[in-house]
């Protein structure tokens, strides 16, 4: 137990951890200063490893140690390389000061290896890191120190000795300052300087972490999450959001190189939550590791160049006990027959036997290298046997009922490798889907579902895992689509924070379903995407946005790799977006687009033959269901012109809603007061529209209410105005509520390419949406079955 000392009291503290690839550069220590002002807030410590590759340079120069030209020569490319790096990363007067500190390290050098110590040498990186990050954080205004883990962080046996170690940190803690602290070294009970081994660093934040009672410790790393195969090897290995505790430990001792057994072992049995991220893409939320009941996953990963060991099953060496001396994985394999079998790295296996020797522990090495594969179950019942059908070249067969290693003399082919992670860790592809919006669409978008999710059955596996409205949510995974409406009616009123935090842990790949016309909602979208989601939507508010906000949302999508379909948003099923996405990715260059985007609009006035007053056939079309709840809002042509600004966003234009001309159908001062006070009033349309519809008549053409976007030496002329068009016009012949796309292009010049069909309707908009999502299936099916590159 710690000490009660004044940490204990002080607010919750946060620990962020950065490795060497985060610090690389000036960039890097940049980047890392950004993520730190987002993230400033008091108590805030900063664990950092070596700069880069500065670690290797060192080792060198230790290895030069009895060659004083050599090393020498090694430590000036040094000073010479971490100069620059100082140089770069801070104006010339906070440089000159960091620059002169490391050259008086730099000069320690040849003593400290005079007198062995090696680990005083190492320390330099770590030092550098601290002293840098420090400056940096100031040069913006951040009362930041550098602190020196060695002054505080005490181990014996290579056991943390929490009540000194507490009581020396709470005498260097500064208020209201961030505390940068060396990662990786620390002094042991005779007071020397020691190194933490294998992702020390990572164990340094724990430590701190614990000594502080940590709200969260955070490992930025090169990767986003924790995921269940190696994606540099795997293509289809799963990012995962969230990983309970106990798999987190497992994977550690089976060398997981985004975990290690020690760097959770000081955290065991605390309220701290760890998280891993990405410091190039902060953005993303990351991997969680949860020590509250969590739902398990599959895993596979590798081990390279690993060997056995073989004991009696007397001995009192435990593997953890061994894995601490060589701070490296020692994995317990079942016991077979009387004995023990030991898988660790062959490079360490002397060094093993040597230390159970000294214990009087009898082992036996089976010399040979192998290569290690093991399989992590999220379920215990998993079994394995088409694994096994495909691993035939396995020398040797591990089973307990967590896991299963197969040994083998050679590592797996790639291609090998990503049929086992079918197999294990994803036999039938899944995803998630969430629908935002419960009305007519969303009802209808639902209703469909099932026959989707039959027809994808054999390849993917389509889970409804989340329904919502504006009053009320139901988020949990596998909900029967049979009973949704029951299911949401007896959900509970939602957060947006706690929407994201369970988009987040959804495992695997999912998608969104907007559904909503609310503008609100979709101004949400960037924080969708960085909690792992895709976006299909019937929302027309995200894609017309403001410019800033809609760029907000493209560069998430790029930043997260994920997609946004939005073809519903113009046309309903009409495919005019995608029909213009693949005109321009053929090469084929737009010179206009225009239509009739309203099937409201386009009912009205195929229906008004002068017959009886327009405000007749407004209210009949009220009636039938045809209109907006106020019909002014068809009237006003804004929807329209939304929808334009749609397809100019399509077209990668830069245009805002208002640099669009609007001509509306309803006479200026009718949209105000109530629906009652326009009807008292709608003579005033009623007398425009019989004018303009006299005046077409007696040029023998029909009234249509058009859109247009013309791009004209790249500059874009949009409009949206009632027109007379003649009876030869493609927006002539039309049915009632059709809405009609003509794309003129270099391709389709003297005969445009014309799209027609019913451009409203939940039918048609809840097929168009499942348009988008048979796009987005078949992407995610063939991204699977896709070859493997070797190289």
């Amino acid at each position: 137990m710690l000490v009660q000392t004044k940490l204990q009291h002080r607010a919750a503290a946060q620990v962020h951890k950065f490795g060497g690839s985060s610090l690389a550069n000036a960039a890097r220590f940049a980047a890392v200063a950004d993520i730190i002002t987002a993230q400033h807030q008091s108590p805030l410590w900063l664990v950092v490893s070596a700069p880069g590759d500065t670690t290797d340079a060192l080792l060198h120069i230790i290895a030069c140690a009895n060659d004083s030209n050599a090393r020498d020569r090694a430590v000036s490319a040094l000073q010479l390389q971490l100069s620059e790096l100082v140089q770069q990363a801070l104006p010339p007067a906070a440089a000159q000061g960091v620059c002169l500190q490391l050259q008086q390290w730099l000069a320690a050098v040849p003593d400290w290896l005079a007198q062995q110590q090696a680990n005083d040498v190492l320390a330099l990186g770590e030092r550098l890191s601290a002293l840098l990050l420090s400056e940096v954080l100031q040069q913006r205004g951040i009362n930041a120190v550098a602190l020196d883990a060695r002054d505080f962080l005490r181990l014996k046996q290579h056991q943390p000795d929490w009540q000194q170690s507490a009581a020396l940190l709470a005498e260097l803690t500064q208020p209201d300052t961030v505390h940068v602290v060396t990662g990786y070294i620390a002094r042991d009970e005779k007071g020397r300087s020691i190194t933490l081994g294998r992702n020390g660093s990572d164990y340094s934040a724990t430590l701190v972490g614990a000594l502080l009672n940590a709200a969260e410790v955070t490992i930025w790393t090169d990767v986003k999450a924790i995921y269940s195969a190696d994606p540099r090897k795997v293509a289809a290995a799963l990012p995962y959001q969230q990983v309970s505790w106990p798999q987190a430990c497992q994977l550690a001792q089976l060398g997981n190189p985004v975990l290690h057994a020690r760097t959770l072992s000081a955290l065991s049995g605390r309220d701290t939550t760890l998280l891993v991220r990405s410091s190039y893409q902060p953005d993303q939320a990351g991997c969680k590791v949860v020590q509250h009941e969590a739902n398990a996953q599959n895993f596979i990963t590798e081990l390279a160049d690993v060997t056995l060991l073989t004991l009696h099953q007397d001995n009192q060496i435990s593997a953890a006990a061994l894995a601490l001396e060589l701070q490296q994985p020692v994995i317990a394999l079942p016991q077979q027959g009387d004995n023990h079998n030991w898988l660790l790295p062959t490079v360490c296996a002397e060094q093993a036997l040597a230390w159970l020797a000294a214990k009087n522990v009898h082992a036996v090495w089976d010399t040979r290298r192998y290569h290690a594969l093991a399989w992590l179950k999220a379920d215990t019942k998993a079994s394995a046997v088409s694994a096994d059908q495909l691993l035939t070249a396995a020398l040797h067969r591990y089973e307990t009922a967590q896991q299963i290693i197969w040994l083998f003399a050679e590592p797996l082919a790639a291609d090998l490798l990503q049929q086992v992670h079918q197999q294990l860790v994803q036999p039938q592809q899944q995803l998630h889907l969430v629908v935002a919006g419960s009305g007519n669409v969303g009802s209808e978008f639902l209703r469909m579902l099932a026959a989707q999710q039959q027809r994808f059955q054999p390849k993917l596996q389509i889970q409804l895992s989340g329904v919502l409205n504006s009053r009320r949510a139901v988020l949990q995974q596998d909900i029967s689509i049979s009973n949704w409406q029951q299911a949401l009616a007896a959900g509970q009123p939602w957060q947006l924070t706690e929407l994201t935090a369970y988009l987040a842990a959804l495992p695997g790949r999912k998608v969104l379903i907007d559904n909503t016309p609310s503008a609100e909602f979709s101004r949400n979208y960037p924080q969708f995407i960085a909690a792992g989601c895709d976006l299909i939507s019937a929302n027309k508010q995200g894609v017309t946005l403001p410019g800033t906000e809609y760029q907000q949302i493209r560069q998430a999508l790029v930043q997260h790799q994920r997609q946004w379909l939005s073809n519903t948003t113009c046309g309903a099923g009409i495919p005019v977006q995608r029909t213009l996405q693949e005109l321009l990715s053929a090469g084929d260059s737009i010179k206009q687009v225009s239509g009739i985007f309203s099937g409201t609009l386009s009912w009205l006035l195929c229906k008004y033959d002068g017959s009886k007053p327009f405000s007749d056939f407004v209210l009949e079309a009220q009636l039938g269901g045809l209109t907006e709840p106020d019909p002014r809002d068809d009237l006003s042509g804004k929807d329209v012109q939304r929808k334009l600004l749609v397809l100019a966003r399509e077209l990668a234009l830069n245009l805002e809603l208002e640099q669009i001309a609007l001509q509306p159908l309803l006479p200026a001062g009718l949209e105000q007061g109530s629906w009652q006070d326009f009807w008292a009033q709608r003579e005033q349309l009623d007398n425009a529209m019989a004018e303009l519809y006299a005046r077409a008549q007696a040029e023998g053409k029909v009234l249509r209410y058009v859109a247009s976007l013309a791009l004209a030496d790249d500059k874009p002329v949009a409009k949206v105005a009632v027109e007379a068009v003649s009876a030869q016009h493609a927006l002539a012949a039309i049915a009632p509520c059709d809405n009609v796309f003509v794309i003129e292009s270099a391709w389709y010049d003297t005969n445009p390419l014309v799209l027609k069909g019913p451009g409203a309707g939940k039918v048609v908009t809840a097929g168009g949406l499942h348009a988008d999502l048979a796009q987005l299936i078949n992407q995610l099916i063939g991204l699977a079955a896709a070859p493997v590159s070797l190289t």
